[in-house]
């Protein structure tokens, strides 16, 4: 009897064990390259490491090669190369073409919607396999995409020799193009539905989106496109001019002069001391953009701004948002972390100097706005000043102008990710890349730590999840249950304030008066064009 009793329970253990063994493995897919596998975890079906193209260097990205038999898809593949930081991890691997993709579970037969997320970074560091979308995905009911591409001096370098080759030097861009085309041709198999694809990315990803909606290589690729504090004009101030005289110098640095070998020369040098001259700068007053996205005629006519604010883009659903103190990040890193110390009168000075670019006029106005008396300490002036002149105004005007031709949606993410101040200094408040601590609801790239969110940040993420899900699935962030988010308009100018107070809208003009938009647009409108 006992022999029985015990056979019988090693039979039902053995029967849990291959159970969950067949639950923790989800359906093999077959994509246009091959069969691959998964994992199943936290009801979120995992397909990583899936190569999408491959690209010599400096050279346009080229569909990649079919595999025999199944393909492990359950670890990521290298991250692009790039110098280790808070943000990512070391890389040397110049093999990095790699996306992933994350489908919930018991989809049944109806096809999702698909989103596409683009890593920020400056367009220098930064990797796929730095954020966990399993949640969003849940969120948001939709297949989630998520995509390596290269940076820093590998993504965007424009010697002569390499012009001659391919007039298209924005090769980061071109590696997103590719991952969307892989996606046209592939989701489908993993339950999305290619004609419901959002692009969607923060920072040098939600300038990213704009860049997409301007380039010719990326028409009918997507659908919708949310931008998370990513404005076109940041990170796309360099001109090819500038970006030609940089590669030209780094090749002269390296011992490339000049000529029918140059290319050849800077081909042969070692990842390791390219990835040294790629330089992650969060000193946004100097306006400095190195190794970035430039006008090259070909993937970017004309630049982005522009070519929005004319109606020259691809007209789809737009949602573009930013967060109420982008700047506190920068303000942390650049002075609290360097020195140990709050910002000192000549620092802040010196950012207002920076600011105002040789502009008498303009450089007053700043030290009479961003005071210490306006906005209780020098760290939190500088904080509000680099917001308003590299997220907030330059976001808004861009809404503006999208506005007039395409459906969209403005948004202010207001919400502390800490229940504690990390910085001793300065609360931290809604920082550059907050808000993807509600969406993902996991640690990102640059999080010090992660302490979850509690019952009135849930609520938030949920709604916040709600909508980003809505506007993937329809092209409008609204539905039942949810608080109403107007499309912008130029009269009443919404602005949905994403906040713990209450989610809705904020009063009529009180985002630029917040921003100080008017001195800011008030300085850019006598600023000559860069050259």
């Amino acid at each position: 009897m006992k022999k029985h009793i015990v056979t019988g329970l090693l039979a039902s253990l053995l029967s849990g064990v291959f159970s969950t063994a067949q639950a923790a493995t989800p359906p093999v897919v077959t994509t246009s390259q091959g069969a691959v596998s998964g994992k199943l975890l936290d009801g979120v079906r995992r397909y990583m490491g899936l190569r999408f193209a491959t690209a010599e260097r400096w050279k346009a990205p080229q569909p990649a090669p079919a595999w025999s038999g199944t393909l492990d898809g359950t670890r990521f593949g290298a991250s692009c190369p790039q110098k280790g930081s808070a943000l990512s991890a070391d890389s040397k691997n110049e093999d990095c073409l790699f996306l992933n993709v994350y489908v919930p579970d018991g989809i049944g037969a109806a096809k999702l919607p698909v989103m596409v997320w683009v890593h920020g970074g400056g367009f220098a560091q930064g990797a796929a396999s730095d954020y966990d979308l399993s949640v969003l995905a849940k969120k948001a009911r939709a297949v989630i995409v998520s995509t390596n591409y290269r940076l820093g001096v590998f993504g965007f370098f424009a010697l002569p020799g390499v012009r001659a080759d391919n007039a298209n030097i924005n090769f980061g861009l071109q590696d997103q193009q590719a991952a969307l085309r892989w996606v046209q041709s592939n989701v489908a198999a993993f339950g999305g539905d290619a004609r419901r694809v959002t692009i969607f990315g923060e920072s040098a990803g939600g300038t990213s989106m704009c860049l997409h909606l301007v380039s010719p290589q990326s028409a009918g690729l997507f659908h919708r496109a949310i931008s998370e504090s990513g404005p076109c004009t940041v990170l796309t101030g360099s001109s090819l001019p500038v970006l030609v005289a940089a590669s030209e110098k780094l090749a002269s640095d390296f011992g490339c002069p000049s000529g029918p070998n140059q290319l050849a020369c800077m081909r042969s040098k070692p990842v390791g001391d390219l990835n040294a001259a790629t330089v992650l700068d969060l000193n946004l007053s100097s306006g400095a953009a190195h190794w970035s996205p430039a006008v090259d005629g070909v993937s970017l006519p004309d630049e982005p701004a522009r070519m929005v604010r004319e109606g020259r883009y691809h007209r789809v659903p737009t949602i573009f948002g930013t967060n109420h103190d982008e700047g506190r990040l920068m303000v942390m890193a650049n002075y609290h972390l360097r020195y140990l110390l709050p910002v000192s009168t000549a620092q802040l000075a010196a950012e207002i100097t920076a600011a105002a670019a040789g502009d008498a006029q303009a450089q007053a106005r700043l030290s009479a706005t961003y005071t210490k008396d306006a906005y209780g300490s020098r760290d939190k002036a500088l904080g509000a000043m680099l917001t308003d002149n590299s997220f907030a105004c330059l976001a808004h005007n861009d809404v503006a102008a999208l506005s007039a031709y395409t459906p969209t949606w403005s948004y202010e993410f207001n919400a502390p990710t800490y229940s504690a101040n990390i910085n001793p200094y300065m609360p931290m408040g809604a920082f550059h890349g907050a808000e993807m601590g509600y969406l993902f609801q996991k640690k990102f790239p640059g999080l010090p730590l992660w302490t979850g969110l509690n019952a009135r940040q849930q609520q938030l993420a949920d709604q916040m999840g709600r909508y980003w899900g809505n506007f993937a699935a329809t092209g409008n962030p609204n539905g039942a249950g949810l608080p109403t988010w107007p499309s912008y308009n130029r009269v009443s100018t919404p602005v949905q304030n994403l906040s713990l107070d209450a989610v809705g809208t904020l009063p009529a003009g009180s985002f630029q008066q917040d921003h100080q938009c008017a001195l800011w647009n008030g300085i850019w409108a006598t600023r000559p064009a860069a050259p």
